[in-house]
C-alpha cells in the first residue's frame, strides 16, 4: 500500500493522539534544519517511553508536566527547557489539567510523524481499537519503543 504523508503548512493544527500540534515553523517552508510546535495538551496526555531519529525540546510554557529520559524522571515547570538527544527513550506525561509547551525538532521528519498520526489516528487518548494504528503509524515513521520495539 502506497502511503504519502506531505509536510503540513505552518499554522496547521495537528490532532495527534491527545495533544494538539500547531504548526509553528517547518524546514520545508523556511529551509532552516529544525522545526517549531505548539503543543497543547490534557491531563495525563502523552506518548509512551519511545525513540526516534530527531533531537526533541521542550519549553514548557504553562503547566506541569512529568518528563523521563533514559529512566530520568524530572518535572518540568513553565520556563524549564528539556532537550532530548536522538535516540534516546523518552516520554512526558501532562500533570496540570492542561498544559502548554514550545517543541523544537531537528530535521523535517517530527512533522511528517505528526502529520501521519492527524491523518490516520482519531483525536483522543488511546483506544483498544486506535492503539494498533498508533504503533503502526509510530512504526512506518521510525519511532522505536520498549512497548512495541
Amino acid at each position: 500500500m502506497l502511503h504519502e504523508v506531505v509536510a503540513p503548512k505552518v499554522g496547521t493544527e495537528l490532532a495527534v493522539v491527545s495533544d494538539r500540534l500547531t504548526v509553528l515553523f517547518t524546514q520545508a517552508d523556511n529551509m532552516a534544519p529544525f522545526e517549531v510546535f505548539e503543543l497543547e495538551g490534557p491531563r495525563d496526555s502523552g506518548p509512551p517511553p519511545h525513540a526516534h531519529a530527531w533531537v526533541e525540546s521542550y519549553y514548557v510554557v504553562e503547566g506541569s508536566v512529568l518528563t523521563s529520559s533514559d529512566g530520568v524522571d524530572r518535572v518540568a515547570e513553565p520556563g524549564d527547557f528539556v532537550t532530548v538527544p536522538a535516540g534516546t527513550v523518552h516520554s512526558y506525561r501532562i500533570l496540570s489539567d492542561t498544559a502548554k509547551a514550545l517543541v523544537t525538532t531537528s530535521g523535517n521528519t517530527a512533522s511528517l510523524f505528526f502529520a501521519d498520526m492527524d491523518a490516520n489516528v482519531a483525536p483522543g487518548f488511546p483506544t483498544a481499537e486506535t492503539l494498533p494504528i498508533i504503533v503502526e503509524v509510530a512504526k512506518r515513521n521510525g519511532l522505536t519503543s520498549p512497548i512495541f520495539g
